[in-house]
């Protein structure tokens, strides 16, 4: 019963999320787990609006230097990585993070380059 809960939670939220176009595009990579979801923000999208909620987490993005973002994350079930695209085709992938009650503080780097999307990774 626990399990179908959280799916239907977690529906739920991916389905309100779609709906109100919340900083670009939810997508399932094509290797990925069924459960698993994919919110990718560009760098003109985070400037817009910079921030993200999905059913399991809540981030937002407090400062952009081009090269590099910083920001905070609330993660309420599951867990969350963060993966930055550069442009010169390189990328920086943050190690997983747990739901507890404190946000945590996470950031991506292109040394040399400018970052040009951020994806946010959940699972669980």
């Amino acid at each position: 019963m626990r399990g179908r809960i959280t799916r239907k939670i977690a529906t739920f939220g991916m389905t309100a999320a779609a709906a109100l176009g919340v900083l670009g595009t939810t997508t399932l990579p094509a290797a990925a787990a069924p459960a698993a979801v994919d919110q990718s923000i560009t760098a003109a999208a985070a400037a817009a609006s910079p921030a993200v909620a999905a059913a399991s987490y809540h981030c937002v993005i407090t400062h952009d230097y081009g090269w590099r973002w910083e920001g905070y994350c609330n993660v309420y079930s599951g867990e969350l990585r963060t993966i930055t695209y550069c442009a010169d085709g390189s990328h920086t992938t943050g190690l997983w993070i747990g739901a507890r009650p404190q946000a945590w503080d996470v950031w991506g780097n292109c040394p040399g380059s400018s970052w040009t999307r951020i994806v946010f990774q959940s699972r669980g």
